[in-house]
């Protein structure tokens, strides 16, 4: 018995995979975002961790709209942690870029408040 709640704590732990992110001011209006997420998140899971993380970190800045100016991804084979790094760029909603950016409470969805107010995810399956 007490081994198939084991297993079941393993499968749950594999499935919700934790991510840590760190943001780094680069300029005024732009911002780093470097996430690391455990082996079972994959580069996708990963992706994913960092994006929504630099939706919150738009909107905690008192902003909606961002751009991605840069993208880097990464494996680290000898630990086995999959990197995604974003420099994430703030857009004034008045300025000709502003139709061709992202909006920070849509890529959250309609429960963005909650989200923001939980801070960046720190699993894969958010």
């Amino acid at each position: 018995m007490d081994f198939k709640i084991f297993i079941a704590g393993a499968l749950a732990l594999a499935v919700t995979a934790c991510a840590t992110t760190d943001v780094q001011q680069l300029t005024k209006t732009s911002f780093k975002v470097s996430t690391r997420g455990a082996p079972a998140c994959g580069s996708a899971g990963t992706r994913n961790v960092a994006f929504r993380a630099a939706a919150v970190e738009v909107i905690r800045r008192g902003h909606d709209l961002f751009v991605i100016q840069g993208d880097t991804t990464g494996y680290d084979g000898w630990s086995g942690v999959n990197q995604q790094g974003m420099v994430v760029r703030l857009i004034d909603p008045r300025s000709r870029e502003a139709k061709n950016a992202l909006s920070a409470r849509q890529t959250l969805g309609a429960d963005w408040q909650t989200i923001v107010n939980e801070g960046a995810p720190v699993t894969c399956t958010t």
